[in-house]
């Protein structure tokens, strides 16, 4: 008897640690140096809907900001019979290309995702439906003149998934709309996104091969009083990483973005257009994280970008006047998980703290210190 318990334990807690394992969290991206493209992790749902049936029965919180609630978010799976599985994140940061000329204060940057997975074969279908609403009314005076704003975004998304590959695709519809007395302006238009990776290499080996192609686009139009033009964004990501599992507790992720570009462009008539892009030429990635102890888990990863920033404006007369500068950006990250029982807690260090740490008398570090941890994710699996 007491064998046969030991052994159901001994099951029970194994689950739990590979469950533990997949699902990781935004934190134990950041810090594994930005390789999150290139491994398996429910933070990637956003990019493959599909994913959400790897992850079951989890509660997963994401705190990113100190003291900024409103950049927090918390998330759910729940499952749907045996072959569902039921979805709900709230509070998901969104990264719309918002034109900084609108001038509003409402910038759609939280969202709530329903999502819904289902098993299909040997494959895992995905959906999902974002919604975010927002709106600002502002009274200037007795004559309740003021500024009203209003703002709505709806996204669809699809994607199919296996242990071989990830697939995701969707399009979104943004609204903003902002009057104050008879000046209106509106940004409205049509978003559309697909990305893709494989996971190539034999099917028991500890390597695999990682392209991944992420691609974005919003086109819109601007309406601000009698001014009209047209707003373009295009995210294009091309890339290839290697997923190296040296054993059941150590991993090593590797990635190029061999190219990689975000652009802003802004159409105005009679005016001149306006483009400002950052391109990736290229981009290196690498992360590790070895699992210590049963309990402790601890990450290592770095970045290099190469970036080169451009802006220029082409007026209506066909004069250019461009400006180009090239940086290159590194970092490196170091984390900590814990598990505890049925919880999971990740944290992303503060690399200051190594060098500097706090002062023992008054507690307080210095102003490069200030916090031991610079984001946080709880997570628990039931």
């Amino acid at each position: 008897m007491f064998r046969a318990n030991f052994i159901r334990c001994m099951l029970l807690f194994l689950s739990i640690a590979l469950v533990s394992d997949l699902e990781a969290s935004e934190t134990r991206l950041a810090s594994m140096g930005k390789t999150g493209r290139f491994t398996y992790d429910n933070a990637n749902l956003r990019l493959f809907p599909g994913g959400l049936y790897r992850y079951q029965n989890l509660l997963i919180t994401e705190m990113r900001v100190k003291n900024d609630e409103n950049s927090f978010s918390a998330g759910i799976h729940l499952p749907l019979g045996t072959r569902a599985l039921g979805g709900l994140y709230l509070n998901r940061n969104l990264n719309l290309p918002v034109p900084a000329s609108l001038g509003s204060t409402v910038r759609l940057n939280s969202a709530t995702d329903f999502l819904l997975a289902l098993k299909v074969g040997e494959n895992n279908l995905g959906l999902r439906l974002t919604t975010a609403v927002e709106s600002n009314d502002v009274v200037t005076d007795s004559s309740l003149t003021g500024t009203t704003e209003e703002a709505t975004y709806f996204e669809f998304a699809g994607g199919v998934s296996s242990e071989r590959y990830d697939f995701g695709a969707y399009f979104g519809i943004p609204n903003i709309e902002s009057s104050f007395g008879d000046v209106v302006q509106n940004w409205k238009g049509l978003g559309f996104g697909v990305s893709g990776r494989f996971f190539l290499g034999a099917e028991n080996s500890p390597m695999q091969y990682v392209p991944v192609v992420i691609i974005n686009q919003f086109t819109a139009d601007l309406e601000q009083g009698t001014t009209d033009a047209t707003t373009d964004f295009l995210e294009f990501r091309m890339a290839v990483g290697v997923h190296y599992n040296l054993d059941d507790n150590n991993l090593v992720v590797l990635g190029v973005e061999m190219f990689g570009i975000r652009r802003n462009k802004i159409d105005t008539p009679n005016v001149g257009q306006r483009t400002e892009s950052v391109t990736h030429l290229p981009a290196f990635y690498v992360g590790g994280e070895t699992q210590a102890k049963r309990w402790l888990t601890l990450r290592l990863g770095a970045s290099q970008e190469l970036t080169e920033t451009e802006t220029s404006f082409l007026d209506a007369n066909g004069d250019k006047v461009e400006n180009a500068r090239r940086d290159s950006n590194f970092n490196v990250s170091f984390g900590v998980g814990i598990a505890a029982g049925r919880f999971l807690l990740d944290f992303d260090i503060n690399d200051n703290f190594l060098f500097e740490g706090p002062d023992f008398i008054s507690g307080q570090g210095s102003d490069s210190v200030s916090d031991f941890v610079n984001r946080l994710s709880i997570s628990y699996h039931f």
